[in-house]
């Protein structure tokens, strides 16, 4: 993977544990540079990454002496970061919960839009905590307050890439936002100082104890601090800042109205230009590909597969994509399952006798659709690697990169192409991570699929709850 001269990932990291060098392990496989900077831990996670760190040249970590706060360690390695001349940092958490694979589509927002703050919009599991997800939306109005409007869709989750001069100038001779205070008081000045924010969905993942989660809130000192910071804020704007926030609104008004389009088309813009290169002779697989025996043998011996998911949905008279989240099952006797979590709870079976949508009112079979079967049958001949029943509808493309790989469906008939478009799949090993069915560049289903859970066979009772 070529080396970013410009954009880096950030991790701050305190007493994180052995999932530290996990995550940073994963972060590697989709961005370089990497740099950790460890704000003084004292459980010696750090010293795996210093291993690490001399046979890995894109990784650096950076000690600091003592624990200051997350804030602090993201000023600390932004000033290193630009020191070293990049101009740009993707934060994000080394616990696990912030999505490594998406971490690329917003380099490309940050790239694409070089003097905005590209700011994660949580897709958020099924397990949030209850009093994090109805907390949220009193920090959220009160940001919007503070803003003298909405931007901003969550100043809390910390996903999300800075410009690091207009950072450091806005809180680097400041006290504050050192700690807890830092995400959604960085958000709040930068908007201040006119840098334009553009919301980009991630999903994010809670972690119990028991599965190596780590959280060094504090209730009492943490919720103060955030209340001392908001008083601030808000002090400064009915004081003397109201008026230039009001000259910036204006600014992100006019700037919003040339830029919707864009923003609405840059996720799938984004895999147009990197896949559609793959659609050339000298990636044409035949029906064989003995170059992919190795998957496909593997897909073969798959066990029984379990995963989170997020789903986004682009239409062209939508503004936003329609995010959905829940479980995939995967099963090679029993086929497909989609156990949607969010917005509403069903359950979405694909098999060989094809659609079944279970929900609280009952099962139904959708109209039969020739077209729609045909998708819906390649989609179970991906989950099998089988090239074979793939080209009987389909042109197969495909690239390996080490233990990545790309496979691109390309509909033979006009009728499929337009009412299916093209499939992308990408994955890693025997595991798909993204699923990609894009009818035009402004419509198309996204499908992200977090790491497998631990194998297990499916038990008597999930066999008859997910699948028939």
């Amino acid at each position: 993977m070529p080396l970013s001269p410009t954009h880096l990932v950030l991790l701050p990291t305190y007493n994180t544990g052995p999932l530290l060098r996990e995550v940073v392990v994963e972060v590697l496989r989709h961005w370089q540079p990497v740099l950790v900077v460890v704000d003084g831990s004292t459980d010696g996670s750090e010293q795996a990454l210093l291993e690490l760190s001399l046979r890995e040249p894109a990784l650096t970590v950076l000690v600091l002496p003592r624990n200051s706060g997350k804030g602090a360690a993201v000023l600390a390695g932004a000033q290193a970061a630009l020191a070293r001349g990049f101009t740009h940092a993707l934060v994000m958490d080394a616990d696990g919960q912030h999505p490594a694979a998406s971490i690329a589509e917003f380099m490309d927002s940050s790239r694409q839009q070089p003097d905005a703050l590209v700011l994660g919009r949580p897709i958020f599991p099924a397990n949030i905590p209850a009093e994090r997800l109805h907390g949220r939306k009193l920090s959220v109005g009160l940001v919007h307050f503070e803003l003298l409007g909405s931007g901003i869709a969550d100043p809390l989750f910390g996903f999300r890439v800075y410009p690091l001069a207009p950072l450091l100038a806005v809180l680097g001779p400041r006290r504050g936002g050192r700690r807890y205070d830092f995400d959604t008081e960085a958000a709040v000045r930068l908007g201040w100082a006119g840098v334009l924010p553009v919301n980009v969905a991630a999903p994010v993942r809670y972690f119990s104890r028991a599965e190596g989660g780590v959280s060094h809130f504090n209730y009492w000192r943490d919720n103060a601090t955030l209340v001392w910071m908001h008083a601030r804020l808000i002090t400064e704007l009915l004081l003397w800042r109201w008026p230039a926030v009001r000259r910036r609104r204006r600014a992100w008004l006019a700037a919003g109205m040339s830029l919707a389009l864009l923003l609405l088309c840059l996720p799938l813009v984004r895999a147009s230009a990197e896949f559609d290169a793959l659609v050339a002779p000298e990636y044409r697989l035949a029906p064989a590909a003995p170059a992919w025996n190795d998957l496909i043998d593997a897909f073969a011996h798959n066990p029984d597969v379990t995963a989170d998911f997020a789903e986004r949905r682009f239409f062209p008279f939508k503004k936003e994509p329609v995010a959905l989240q829940g479980e995939v099952r995967v099963s090679h006797a029993h086929g497909l399952s989609l156990h949607y979590t969010r917005p509403e709870e069903r359950t979405v079976i694909l098999d060989q006798q094809g659609v079944l949508i279970r929900a609280a009112a009952g099962e139904k079979a959708p109209p039969a659709d020739p077209r729609a079967a045909a998708a819906n049958e390649a989609l179970l001949h991906v989950l099998r690697f089988d090239f074979p029943a793939l080209e009987k509808d389909f042109e197969l493309y495909g690239r390996r990169d080490g233990s990545a790989w790309t496979l691109i469906l390309v509909p033979r008939g006009e009728a499929l192409k337009r009412s299916v478009g093209r499939i992308t799949v990408t994955g890693e090993s025997a595991t798909i991570r993204h699923i990609e069915i894009r009818r035009t560049p402004r419509q198309a289903i996204e499908i992200i699929i977090d790491a497998p859970h631990p194998p297990a066979a499916f038990t008597a009772a999930e066999l008859q709850h997910y699948f028939r």
